[in-house]
């Protein structure tokens, strides 16, 4: 193995680490720096500061090429501007304002970079403004709010349309309010409320039917109102119901249920602590297994057979929280 590879091969560095080397060799042309590991890396000499001199600590930022020789290549210049970028990256969150440069234009709204992130303005979000002006976007700086961020991904969603509005203005939990859904998921749905807040619209609480996909019930762009069930105190987590502004179809049934109305269903699910039974009537009830056995420690499947069918009487009802109980013709002597 030749002690190149051998130093290569010792510690990595990836594009963009900024890392601290010890000047070992000033040449007409570049610079040598001892890095860690037992590796080299070079720069050219005209980023060199006339205060440094060998023996010196300078710090270097990687550019993930290698030159013929094997040595790292390196920058010193902006190293200080990639550093307070960096910085900037770290307060970098939802509602924060940027400005990007714009390098592609496509159908759905314009593409630019900020900072090694991949940013995406859609024409959606853009002011009525803008959108009709849209062919002047090409090779613009624009400021936007951005609206959502993927650290692992490294991309954003931003939209001028806020930036009007930036200042996100409070809300309540249980308040009507309304959003326009800026991305679709099958399981959930990433709404733009108008006091500024991005929510989350989880499949649970989009309708009392049951669905596959969230997109059997909203469409993108669209607006709607929403009921706020959470928000935290920075509005960084918010979430919002579609289906609490709508008559529950369960709630006619469970006024009309009375303790000891004879029930039948199906056995859905078995749990440690009972079976999910799957009634006649559309609802679901719990058969809790220490109630159901005149024997202690029985476990549920010696009790139950999954969809199979049983026949009970209602032992307790929440009407605010749907739930039921019932006692099952099971109890065997003995069990």
């Amino acid at each position: 193995m030749k002690m190149t590879d051998f130093n290569i091969n010792m510690t990595q560095y990836n594009r963009g680490d900024i890392i601290t080397g010890t000047i070992v060799m000033i040449g007409e042309k570049e610079v040598v720096v001892a890095l860690g590991g037992l590796k080299e890396g070079v720069f050219p000499k005209e980023e060199l500061d006339s205060a440094f001199k060998l023996g010196d600590a300078i710090l270097v930022m990687v550019t993930g090429k290698i030159d013929d020789k094997g040595c790292l290549v390196l920058t010193h210049a902006g190293v200080n501007k990639a550093i307070a970028d960096k910085e900037k990256l770290k307060s970098l969150k939802v509602g924060s304002v940027l400005t990007f440069k714009v390098g592609e234009i496509n159908n759905s709204g314009v593409i630019g970079e900020f900072m090694g992130y991949r940013v995406f303005l859609p024409y959606s979000q853009c002011t009525a403004q803008e959108f009709a002006n849209k062919k002047d976007f090409n090779g613009r700086e624009i400021e936007a709010v951005v609206i959502e961020l993927d650290n692992i991904k490294k991309s954003i969603l931003c939209s001028t349309k806020l930036l009007e509005s930036n200042k996100i203005e409070p809300i309540e939990i249980g308040q009507e309010i309304e959003g326009t859904v800026i991305k679709i998921e099958d399981k959930y749905a990433l709404v733009m409320l108008v006091n500024g807040a991005k929510a989350k619209l989880s499949i649970n609480d989009a309708s009392y039917n049951r669905i596959n996909s969230i997109k059997e019930v909203i469409e993108l762009n669209n607006k709607y109102t929403f009921k706020v069930l959470y928000f935290n105190t920075d509005y960084s987590r918010v979430d919002v119901g579609l289906k609490q502004l709508q008559a529950n179809p369960q709630d006619e049934i469970f006024t009309s249920l009375n303790l000891g109305d004879e029930v039948e269903g199906e056995i859905v699910k078995i749990l440690p602590i009972g079976a999910v039974i799957k009634l006649d009537n559309g609802l679901t009830a719990l058969a809790i297994t220490r109630e159901n056995s005149d024997k202690a420690n029985v476990a549920t499947h010696h009790l139950y057979k999954l969809h199979s069918r049983v026949k009970g009487y209602l032992s307790n009802i929440n009407k605010e929280q749907h739930k039921l109980n019932i006692i099952t013709n099971v109890k065997k002597e003995g069990v």
